[in-house]
């Protein structure tokens, strides 16, 4: 996957605002994904996507302590953000995903898809930036990012493949026009 890389040239404010995005946008599609899953009285999926946001909440104030370091970030517009393909952050969870009667499994494997996401893009910036500083914060990032990869798979032990009927509703929801 080629992920467009701030033009190849990014500077370090311009960075850590992409960075800064992208973990507030994790923050914010766990937060959704909870009170989605609440309304459906999935309470320890709820519970599970509401931790999976503070997670993302404590990265956001970690790059807000290091912008600091580099004083005021940059504006940058949402359709200014140079993610991949999509006009979402690489580590916002997919709502497509998402499954009313989902159980932990799932929302554990929807994480580790945004982690890996989150990975990819720190990598690429690395190896793509002329700038060493962002190319050095990118790594640290890739490799933190590594980390939570490695800890959902973790997680992901506890909670194996439920059985093919997961999905089955007798009563599904159904939508009034």
């Amino acid at each position: 996957m080629k992920t467009k890389v701030l033009n190849g040239a990014a500077n370090v404010g311009l960075f850590l605002a992409h960075a800064l995005a992208l973990e507030i946008e994790a923050a914010e599609r766990y937060t959704e994904l909870a009170d989605s899953m609440e309304a459906h009285n999935n309470v320890e999926v709820a519970k599970l996507f509401r931790d999976l946001s503070t997670y993302s909440a404590k990265h956001v104030e970690e790059v807000k302590q290091i912008a600091r370091e580099f004083g005021a970030l940059p504006k940058v517009a949402p359709w200014e953000f140079q993610w991949d393909a999509t006009a979402e952050s690489p580590e916002s969870a997919a709502f497509e995903n998402a499954h009313y009667l989902m159980k932990p499994h799932h929302a554990l494997k929807m994480a580790l898809l945004s982690e890996h996401q989150g990975n990819n893009y720190y990598a690429s910036v690395a190896a793509e930036t002329k700038d060493p500083e962002v190319a050095r914060l990118a790594r640290e990032f890739a490799e933190e990012e590594a980390g939570h990869v490695a800890l959902v798979r973790k997680w992901l032990e506890r909670y194996p493949a439920p059985k093919d009927d997961w999905s089955d509703d007798p009563d599904p929801p159904n939508i009034s026009d």
